[in-house]
């Protein structure tokens, strides 16, 4: 009696979740689609506006310096091929054996 009461519940409960999630899916998608829709047209207009008033970060110094944020580390020379030593040539042989 016990395991067709706890099957008959278990049935019903499933039977609630999948109707509340058929219902409630659709509306959740629907809002996180508008979210993401709006935070695009803000963030599209809050680019075009700085275009069209003029207020870009380059047009902003006004100094006309060039200005290097970052600068990556330089080898002194290449000298690869000058201290490698001398090039022997070789041919690989395979054996019959195998």
């Amino acid at each position: 009696m016990g395991l067709l009461k706890f099957l008959f519940i278990a049935i019903i409960v499933l039977w609630l979740v999948r109707i509340t999630a058929r219902l409630l899916f659709p509306w959740a998608m629907r809002k996180m689609a508008e979210k993401v829709m709006g935070d695009a047209q803000r963030q599209y207009q809050q680019r075009s506006d700085s275009y069209r008033n003029g207020s870009t970060r380059q047009q902003r110094q006004s100094d006309q310096k060039v200005r290097i944020d970052y600068m990556p580390p330089q080898n002194k020379s290449k000298q690869g091929a000058k201290t490698a030593g001398e090039f022997v040539e070789f041919e690989e042989i395979k054996s019959s054996a195998e």
